[in-house]
């Protein structure tokens, strides 16, 4: 499954980089822009979240502008460390702001929790739909649109546009590389939404995690999907696809060179984050979910 997912996302690549250009040309064109916080109504608003750091700020600008080129257009908080915050921005990073994205230093060093810590903690309690983004992944027109619509369909479920299915035997949990690719848009406890396409979290979901505050940092801090799959799991909050099957859009050129992917998937990181995450009452709830021969 894995060397697959290698292949696909090479052979998007050509495609990617013939679209970088327009989308540079986006960031300065005035007619366009992110609708600010409340401007959406005051129930079931939902909003973007994500992070980058250190030399991904630069590349980050294509994420934010194949959002900012969609067909469903919400607001967009982009969450910076200090050090980031305070450090230079490119020029790209300083037109999308023009153009309405937030910018919010994040107050601690979350790693890859940063790109939903603090607007979970924010929007705790206000009935906001939250969806994340990696910021190595360049968006279709239509991702948002799509999302919300699916999202709305199934208001208390987690919402993905990848998920793998978890894969049990004998002895509990297999490893992360035995799971499988979900062929289904049911809502399931055995579906693991992965971030990295894009997942929708209802607003109850956001509340209930904001309640654990940082107790990821002694579970999973270097793996929040885990940390969020098993929030959800313990929340009773289903995950489903928008689609049977996985969606996997295009890797922004240059910007995996200090992607976690390489420690979580390929060196076992997800196996152990996983195992310090899940108790065997974890376990027992997955089981319980197995359909029955």
């Amino acid at each position: 499954m894995w060397i697959d997912y290698a292949v696909r996302q090479v052979l998007h690549t050509a495609g990617t980089l013939a679209r970088q250009p327009g989308l540079l040309l986006a960031t300065r064109a005035p007619r366009l822009s992110f609708p600010q916080l409340g401007e959406l109504g005051d129930e079931n608003d939902t909003v973007i979240s994500l992070t980058t750091h250190g030399k991904r700020l630069s590349t980050s600008v294509y994420c934010i502008a194949s959002l900012l080129v969609g067909t469903r257009k919400l607001p967009v908080i982009l969450w910076l460390d200090e050090e980031d915050y305070k450090g230079p921005w490119p020029k790209g990073l300083h037109r999308l702001q023009e153009r309405g994205l937030i910018i919010r230093r994040s107050d601690g060093k979350y790693g890859p929790h940063t790109k939903y810590y603090g607007t979970f903690k924010d929007f705790a309690g206000t009935s906001t739909r939250v969806i994340t983004v990696d910021d190595d992944m360049m968006y279709p027109r239509w991702f948002a649109e799509k999302l919300v619509n699916a999202a709305d369909a199934d208001p208390d479920c987690i919402v993905a546009y990848r998920a793998h299915t978890i894969t049990l035997d004998e002895n509990g949990m297999r490893p992360y590389k035995d799971w499988r690719a979900t062929r289904s848009t049911e809502p399931s406890p055995l579906h693991f939404a992965t971030g990295v396409s894009g997942v929708a979290y209802p607003a109850s979901m956001v509340d209930y995690v904001a309640g654990l505050d940082t107790s990821f940092e002694d579970k999973a801090p270097r793996a929040d999907d885990v940390w969020l799959n098993h929030c959800a799991l313990r929340s009773g909050h289903l995950v489903r696809q928008v689609y049977p099957h996985p969606r996997e859009f295009s890797v922004i050129p240059a910007s995996q060179r200090e992607a976690l992917v390489h420690h979580n998937r390929w060196r076992g990181g997800n196996d152990a984050q996983i195992a310090a995450t899940y108790t065997d009452e974890d376990v027992e709830k997955l089981q319980a979910a197995l359909p029955v021969d």
